[in-house]
């Protein structure tokens, strides 16, 4: 019996040492993915447009592949350092209407801000990418004009309605262009 006992944990700790070395090498290897961004190419760009489809980003958009939540806010941070408008909070959530998408972002800049554009990116309440487009990817576009009271050091919250989600709940985004109401514009290379 006791040797029965003795085997038995044996095997439970080899087991487990097995388990976590696996799971580090997994996780090490999602981190560790060499193109988090990329530029979006026309087939891509085409795949989530057509009836029902929410707004997909233009072709040649540098946009996220799928990547732990975590990991993904390293790489948008490290992305969107000097940009005017950043991102602050994000979450998709069930509203009466339907899905709906949030961001609030954040004005760096010195104007006044009077719209915006840029990609919005789903995950799953594990972190992980989750479908958001009718394509299946994990990024949706969104574009807001006509913004008032957005000056510099403000926020401001873009909502947009989405018809494609599976389980995103949490968001992250990248603001692509800005417009200033003095007329000047800025725009990612």
């Amino acid at each position: 019996m006791m040797k029965t006992v003795a085997v038995g944990l044996a095997c439970l700790v080899v087991g487990l040492a097995i388990g976590f070395y696996v799971g580090r090498m997994m996780l090490e290897r999602e981190w560790s993915q060499p193109k988090v961004l990329e530029r979006l190419s026309a087939a891509e760009a085409g795949r989530s447009t057509g009836k029902d489809a929410d707004p997909a980003p233009k072709e040649g958009t540098v946009v996220m592949r799928p990547a732990p939540f975590a990991r993904a806010r390293q790489v948008l941070s490290e992305f969107t350092q000097k940009d005017p408008v950043v991102m602050r909070v994000g979450t998709i959530g069930n509203t009466d209407e339907g899905v709906e998408l949030h961001l609030v972002i954040t004005n760096r800049g010195k104007c006044d801000v009077t719209a915006v554009s840029g990609v919005a990116y789903g995950y799953d309440a594990m972190g992980k990418a989750g479908r958001v487009n009718k394509g299946g990817e994990n990024f949706v576009a969104f574009t807001e004009d006509k913004i008032e009271d957005f000056g510099a050091g403000k926020e401001h919250m873009v909502a947009m309605m989405l018809h494609n989600v599976e389980y995103a709940s949490l968001a992250l985004g990248q603001v692509d262009s800005v417009t200033c109401s003095d007329g000047t514009k800025w725009a990612r290379n």
